[in-house]
């Protein structure tokens, strides 16, 4: 008979610090394999960003006096390369729940948790990659910061809209969504960024698509952006907080409900 006091103890602070290493480097391996994970959303923002300020730029300026029509459009660029790279966390997750490996993970650890974290983290670098990438595009075709450490910020922000979007989408995928079912959150954010001030600012959009600004979420998100990178008076901060702060609880408490569901029915 074996004694119980010869089995090894695992401490459940010491489990999840290395798994989640594990995980991370995993999931990073993963996306730089899958080109299309990492580089169609690069590939949008950049595409996005050459068109509209080829055509536009010159029209753009001209109805904002004293401010750079690239600086004013970035943010949004920036959004919707959010709205898709964060997504990845979804389709990674997706793949460990069709095959089967995140049960078993989740078997042999007690919990699914770290692993998660650990696709949560490799998709938050490349996204903050993205970002950089696209910025240094920007710069190429005209782009300068207002300052730099509101530039900083600017992408700060759009990396803790990252983390909000990736939630989500994790969730879903935990959930046993389908790919597709999976993709409608980026659908979603991707959506809303063009009912905010896109090419203009919210006062001189027509009234209907400044009622439908007004009540979007991204809007103020976008604005406080364009105000961290300028260095301006940060005027809706505090309603951008509230939104980022809500979307983050509920992403978080969304991947909470959905493990405990396949927990119990997988």
């Amino acid at each position: 008979m074996i004694s119980t006091a010869a089995l090894p103890v695992r401490t459940p602070a010491a489990i999840p610090i290395t798994v989640v290493a594990a995980a991370t480097i995993r999931s990073l391996r993963t996306l730089l394999r899958s080109p299309a994970l990492l580089i169609s959303p690069l590939a949008q923002s950049l595409f996005f960003l050459l068109v509209y300020t080829g055509q536009l730029r010159t029209v753009g300026e001209s109805y904002l006096p004293g401010g750079s029509f690239i600086a004013f459009l970035l943010p949004l660029i920036l959004v919707t390369g959010v709205a898709t790279g964060a997504g990845a966390a979804g389709t990674l997750i997706h793949q460990d729940v069709s095959s089967g490996y995140l049960d078993r993970l989740r078997m042999a650890h007690g919990t699914s948790a770290p692993f998660i974290a650990g696709t949560l983290v490799a998709t938050l670098v490349v996204v903050a990659f993205q970002q950089v990438v696209t910025v240094a595009g920007a710069m190429l075709v005209g782009y300068r910061p207002g300052t730099l450490s509101g530039m900083v910020a600017m992408l700060g922000l759009m990396i803790v809209l990252g983390l909000a979007v990736a939630l989500f989408a994790v969730a879903l995928a935990v959930r046993g969504a389908s790919a597709s079912s999976i993709n409608l959150v980026t659908l979603v954010v991707f959506g809303l960024s063009f009912f905010t001030g896109f090419f203009a600012p919210v006062e001189q959009l027509s009234w209907w698509m400044r009622a439908l600004a007004t009540i979007n979420p991204i809007t103020y998100l976008v604005e406080t952006a364009r105000d961290l990178e300028s260095g301006v008076t940060l005027e809706v901060a505090p309603i951008a907080a509230v939104v980022l702060v809500t979307l983050l609880v509920a992403g978080a408490l969304a991947c909470v409900l959905s493990s405990n569901h396949a927990r119990r029915t997988r």
